[in-house]
């Protein structure tokens, strides 16, 4: 009876144990229904319980640690907006389901999209130096007549001055009149109440005066009715000269229009970017001056002194040379 009950043990040691080792073989599911059909056997599966966390620690409890695993997770998912586009599209963020890890991506994507908008918005140049006809290039050495000035075959040579009348306009009167010389002033309507002497006083020293608009603005960028206003709103006269020496076909039919003359120039002295008293006094011995030549100057719009300084060696220089320096005949 012993020996049965012995054997009858062992037999059923034996099944338990193929029992377990098949239970612990197979996965969740199997195991479940398994445990369901043998009641017998349910508190076996128990033991496993440390061995699968997936399902028991993960998600119920919500802890800190799985939350992450969702940012690498949904950097693989399938659908087709996945890895590539979310940085170039920001409207690929609000797509995908995980909202807090998604949330934090466009802000990078859109400060690189919105400042190409905005550079190319208004760059119009449209220079407001003077004059635009000659570039500000100082003149090479080279350009100049060296040591003592020969008397050539003689010649006139016309000073004109732009942008008065000025503070400097009295100055450039007394030395034309102590070197027997004149010029001709193109001045500005804008400027001539406050001196409102000065064209009397040009009149009276035997130079002329002459038109250079209202208030110095480019003509070829106005309409016709704007061009006409600055073109008869400056000094009464029978000689224009455009600002900056801007000029096309409107600008001129204007100034016929108003019975007057266009005048530009042939030598521009610069003296505008005020180069120097020593650079200005050179004029008179540039190689380029010829009978005729029509030299730029001003007696106003800015700091006029090293005009004025430099003025009575350009002068003596010209009539070293054999030229007459005076005003524009036609003007």
């Amino acid at each position: 009876m012993i020996i049965r009950r012995l054997m009858l043990s062992l037999v059923l040691i034996l099944f338990a144990s193929l029992t377990i080792g098949v239970i612990l073989g197979l996965d969740d599911v199997a195991r479940g229904s398994l445990a369901s059909r043998i009641p017998s056997l349910a508190p076996v599966s128990a033991s496993p319980e440390p061995v699968d966390p997936p399902k028991v620690a993960a998600t119920p409890k919500g802890k800190p640690t799985p939350r992450p695993t969702p940012t690498t997770a949904a950097s693989t998912p399938k659908p087709t907006l996945g890895p590539t586009q979310p940085r170039s599209t920001p409207t690929a963020t609000s797509t995908p389901s995980p909202s807090p890890p998604r949330s934090s991506a466009p802000p990078a994507a859109e400060p690189t999209t919105q400042p190409t908008a905005q550079p190319t918005a208004k760059p119009t140049v449209k220079p407001t130096q003077a004059p635009t006809t000659v570039p500000p290039k100082k003149a090479p050495s080279n350009a100049y007549l060296k040591g003592p000035l020969r008397k050539g075959p003689g010649g006139t040579v016309y000073l004109t001055f732009d942008d008065g009348p000025g503070v400097s306009t009295s100055a450039i009167l007394t030395i034309l009149s102590r070197t027997s010389s004149t010029a001709t002033f193109f001045h500005l309507g804008v400027n001539e109440p406050g001196f409102p002497h000065a064209d009397a006083r040009i009149r009276a020293q035997g130079s002329t005066v002459a038109s250079h608009s209202y208030d110095h603005p480019d003509l070829t960028t106005l309409t016709a009715a704007q061009l006409a206003w600055q073109v008869t709103h400056g000094p009464r006269a029978t000689c224009f000269r455009p600002p900056y020496g801007a000029t096309n076909k409107a600008v001129r039919k204007a100034i016929a229009h108003a019975g007057m003359r266009e005048v530009l120039w042939s030598v521009d002295t610069l003296d505008w970017t005020r180069p120097g008293v020593a650079t200005l006094a050179k004029t008179g011995r540039l190689k380029s001056i010829t009978d005729g030549s029509i030299v730029l100057m001003h007696d106003a719009g800015g700091d006029r002194r090293q005009t004025v300084a430099a003025l009575p060696t350009v002068i003596a220089d010209l009539q070293a040379r054999g030229y007459r320096v005076r005003a524009l005949p036609y003007c």
